[in-house]
């Protein structure tokens, strides 16, 4: 598995790469009508859809840059046409990596002692992402939608830091509440699922400089 979510699998006729950023993660919520946590959730305890299967593996194939044409034929011919539980553990092992990232990297959550106030992301029904806020949260930072659409959840937690850094004058990093906060947005929903700690709202906003935010030309 890679930084960027990328990851090789077995499947149907050959071995191919899949990955499920931002830009994916968009379409998914639209297919399933749920987050990519509630959807992680569902796969990991066996309650899915088979929607849920064929949607993760054609995304994931979209983003290891397969054409359309062939994901789709692929999924139909074994996806759809076969039975779920063959390709479960794909679907699973796509999304895992999605939104968990390399296993180096996931770091070891803590116990909050106080709840964050501020704007979450992730405050819609089924656990679905406020895309526009993560958008305006990446403008901020100088990064475009499409720009955003193209990274992993790690990717951003990481472009997070760095724009915090250089922002401080310092070689400072995120603070342990920083951290805390932010690891919780992510991983919020799969918290059942992983044995994470209870979600607790998560506020980018205190993580960049107001200036930044009301900054005029």
């Amino acid at each position: 598995m890679s930084r960027d979510a990328r990851v090789t699998l077995d499947f149907a006729d050959g071995t191919y790469p899949f990955r499920v950023g931002w830009g994916e993660f968009a379409e998914l919520q639209e297919k399933t009508d749920a987050g990519p946590f509630v959807v992680l959730g569902r796969l990991m305890d066996r309650t899915c859809r088979t929607t849920d299967i064929s949607n993760v593996i054609r995304l994931g194939q979209l983003g290891g840059r397969m054409e359309p044409a062939k994901a789709l034929t692929l999924v139909r011919s074994y996806v759809e046409d076969r039975p779920p539980a063959e390709n479960l553990p794909i679907a699973q092992a796509i999304l895992m990596a999605a939104c968990m990232g390399a296993p180096d990297e996931a770091g070891e959550p803590k116990k909050k002692s106080q709840e964050d106030e501020g704007v979450t992301l992730d405050d819609l029904p089924n656990g679905k992402v406020r895309f526009e806020v993560l958008y305006g949260y990446g403008q901020v930072m100088g990064y475009s939608p499409q720009q955003v659409n193209g990274m992993s959840i790690w990717q951003f937690h990481a472009v997070v830091e760095g724009f915090r850094k250089s922002q401080s004058g310092s070689d400072r990093q995120l603070s342990e509440a920083d951290k805390d906060a932010l690891w919780d947005w992510l991983t919020a929903d799969a918290a059942p699922i992983i044995g994470l700690q209870p979600k607790v709202p998560f506020n980018p906003v205190a993580l960049l400089p107001v200036e930044r935010l009301f900054s005029v030309a």
